[in-house]
């Protein structure tokens, strides 16, 4: 979401992606109609799904462990050298390019004592342990022990840093935050996008970002559902966003396709109404879409007409806290550094003022059994998909 759409309308192949098209057109649908589109039925479930210990135990290990996540955008590692971390539960990763160009992920342990090996993201040519100074190259394999013979003859090709499976494709990296020994199958992001690899492919992540604007990682008193639900409906935005998101986007009306897990939903500007008075090929399509991907189960990446952000939400150590990541991305025609500052850290101020507290408050009201269950209207069809695809990835056996 945005507090902002009026951007000058550049012509670009993004106005014209096929996607921002067809939102448009059944948005300005939506709109000239009064409707919305909807979930066929109501949706409830047991609030302790919130609180549940055994549960949030199963969510971690099936949901960000066994399965590929999202790990970031291809910008963020520009260079050979270029490294960033993240920490999946359980599995804290350090995500390196090479020097041919492609991408290795390691767990972040170094294998003297587990201490990490790399912090937040950078560029280094090596990964030194600050514990003891153990050295490791960027493919993962032992460069140094300091004070080697201690140790005697550590053969480095069976001593280097875990490698856990990798993969790029559009501009997006995803990760699998289980040991290759454990789960050596390599990751085919087009079967993981299931149907959206050609959308990404048409917006052009991997040529057309500046480095981005990142936020340092924000801890909030609420469990990771709860931070991902707030960014699956526009529901709330006329009355928890009334003086900020709802005063250039519409309330209680979006687009919403379903991708697999997946969730391609279209928000939409105030002003989509004067897309009547346009011709269909002139329309300045960004101006008055936002298209949100939700990446299951964790990802909410929003395209905007000059700049791409996204927000990457993890469990806590805790099942009362997650970790969420919000990175922002100018396109490089659109280098407009003080507008770009602006928008970014008014993104930061909604979600520090608005959306955390109120995610926290539900879940102190929670985890004091003060509701039993939640209702997902028919107005939410994407919360609707996310919580029953959570159903069913913990009910599948083989997990």
């Amino acid at each position: 979401m945005t507090t902002e759409t009026e951007s000058p309308n550049r012509r670009s192949p993004r106005q014209r992606h096929s996607k921002a098209v067809d939102v448009a057109r059944r948005g300005l649908s939506l709109v000239m109609n009064h409707s919305n589109e909807q979930a066929d039925a109501i949706y409830e479930q047991p609030a302790s799904r919130y609180v549940d210990l055994d549960r949030f135990e199963a969510e971690k290990r099936v949901l960000f462990r066994e399965r590929p996540v999202f790990a970031g955008l291809s910008v963020e590692l520009p260079t050979p050298g270029a490294y960033k971390t993240l920490d999946l539960p359980g599995c804290p990763l350090v995500i390196a390019r090479q020097a041919d160009g492609s991408l290795r992920a390691f767990i972040n342990a170094c294998l003297h004592r587990g201490a990490n090996v790399a912090y937040d993201a950078g560029s280094a040519r090596t990964f030194v342990c600050k514990f003891h100074g153990w050295a490791y190259n960027l493919d993962g394999t032992l460069r140094k022990v300091r004070g080697g013979d201690n140790f005697g003859q550590l053969d480095p090709a069976c001593n280097g840093l875990a490698q856990v499976a990798v993969a790029e494709k559009y501009g997006l990296i995803f990760v699998r935050g289980t040991r290759l020994a454990d789960a050596p199958e390599p990751i085919d992001v087009d079967e993981v996008l299931c149907g959206l690899g050609p959308q990404f492919a048409e917006w052009g992540l991997e040529m057309d970002l500046a480095a981005p604007a990142i936020h340092p990682p924000v801890v909030t008193a609420s469990n990771w559902k709860l931070a991902v639900d707030g960014y699956l409906e526009p529901y709330h935005f006329a009355s928890l966003h009334k003086t900020t998101v709802a005063k250039y986007n519409n309330s209680n009306q979006a687009t919403v396709d379903l991708y697999g897990p997946h969730v391609m939903s279209g928000f939409l500007g105030r002003r989509i109404s004067e897309l009547a008075e346009v011709d269909e090929g002139e329309w300045p399509l960004m101006r008055h879409v936002q298209l949100i991907y939700f990446l299951f189960p964790n990802v909410i990446l929003s395209v905007m007409q000059d700049h791409v952000e996204y927000s990457l939400i993890l469990p806590g150590r805790s099942v009362a806290e997650n970790v969420m990541h919000h990175n922002y991305f100018a396109y490089t025609d659109w280098a407009n550094a003080d507008v770009h500052h602006k928008r970014f850290h008014n993104t930061q101020w909604i979600l520090t003022a608005e959306d955390i507290p109120m995610a926290e408050e539900c879940h102190r009201n929670i985890a004091q059994g003060a509701i039993d269950k939640f209702y997902f209207g028919r107005n939410e069809p994407a919360l609707q998909h996310f919580h029953k695809t959570i159903e069913t990835e913990l009910a599948t056996p083989q997990h």
